[in-house]
């Protein structure tokens, strides 16, 4: 039992360092949100696809992903997807706050805490099973996503648009790459590869202090019920359904560490500018990323620690 607790704290005590101390200096005024949010924008754009390339360039093809994982994540997906457009309507009178629930629902920070929660339990190069994952998890979100604000916000979804979204999202297009220069057998040029591994190898650490620079629980009052309401969702609801389906289906080790951060991760943190640029609810938006990564520490601990002590991951 004690490995198993050693396990899980080793999991959510970086994650929590860090975020703390993105507080601090938030506190101490070295750098305020908006300044942090430009640093967000470079993140998506270049740290984060680099991270994404990294891990799937590095792992082998057919070591990471099989069949069964691949149909179980598209299926689930589809059906937390009709979950997170119907039900945030039926439970919220305001189509812009519905908008902003649907898709924390459907978005979770699934590379960021996949990566960080993979290499904490398998090591360096562990998180190359959750990469490849991600080459159906980031282009379903980000697509299921943006037909969700869409279709919650104003009744009715553009395929076009959504399709544009897609390929334009840096991350999809850092996944697609990888998977081309995998399949033509493509050896990049070692300088070039090290440039993108150090690249990379930030990603975790100002992700994490710049969640924490964004934490202000004191704004929370004027959002109370929505944000109760779409935290019990993203947070409760979707792995407590899912997670006994994943154990029961065989999942184990990296593969169920995959699920376990599909279905238990916080609110992505691109859920922010995204419901602002199609004029969802942006504030609840950040809100919610915020409530439901405080509260990741907690969930990913308690999951972490129950898998290991039940000895699948």
């Amino acid at each position: 039992m004690f490995d198993s607790l050693l396990a899980a704290y080793h999991v959510v005590a970086p994650m929590a360092f860090l975020m703390g101390v993105g507080v601090l200096i938030r506190r101490a005024g070295v750098i305020d949100r908006p300044s942090m949010r430009a640093l967000d924008r470079v993140t998506f754009s270049l740290f984060m696809p680099a991270l994404m390339f990294k891990n799937i360039y590095g792992v082998a093809m057919g070591d990471g992903i099989a069949g069964k994982e691949a149909a179980f994540v598209a299926v689930s997906l589809l059906a937390v997807f009709l979950f997170a457009l119907l039900a945030p309507p039926r439970l919220v009178s305001d189509h812009n706050k519905a908008a902003s629930i649907g898709q924390i629902i459907i978005r979770s920070n699934y590379i960021l805490f996949g990566v960080a929660v993979a290499e904490s339990l398998y090591g360096e190069g562990g998180a190359g099973p959750v990469a490849l994952l991600g080459t159906i998890v980031v282009p379903a979100t980000n697509a299921l996503a943006v037909v969700i604000l869409e279709i919650n916000r104003s009744g009715r979804a553009e395929p076009w648009k959504i399709l544009r979204s897609v390929l334009k999202n840096p991350m999809v297009i850092a996944a697609l790459l990888a998977l081309t220069c995998k399949a033509l057998k493509f050896q990049l040029p070692g300088l070039l590869y090290n440039g993108v591994t150090s690249i990379a190898g930030v990603t975790t650490t100002i992700s994490f202090i710049s969640l924490g620079v964004s934490l202000d629980l004191g704004e929370l009052r004027s959002n109370r019920r929505s944000l109760i309401l779409g935290v019990a969702l993203r947070m409760i609801v979707v792995p407590v359904v899912f997670l006994p389906i994943v154990v029961a289906l065989g999942f184990r080790g990296p593969a169920l560490c995959a699920m376990m951060i599909l279905f238990a991760a916080p609110a992505g943190v691109a859920c922010y500018p995204m419901a602002v640029a199609m004029g969802a609810d942006g504030q609840l938006a950040g809100q919610l990323v915020c409530c439901t990564t405080v509260l990741s520490v907690f969930t990913l601990f308690l999951f972490t620690f129950a898998f290991r002590i039940m000895g699948l991951l």
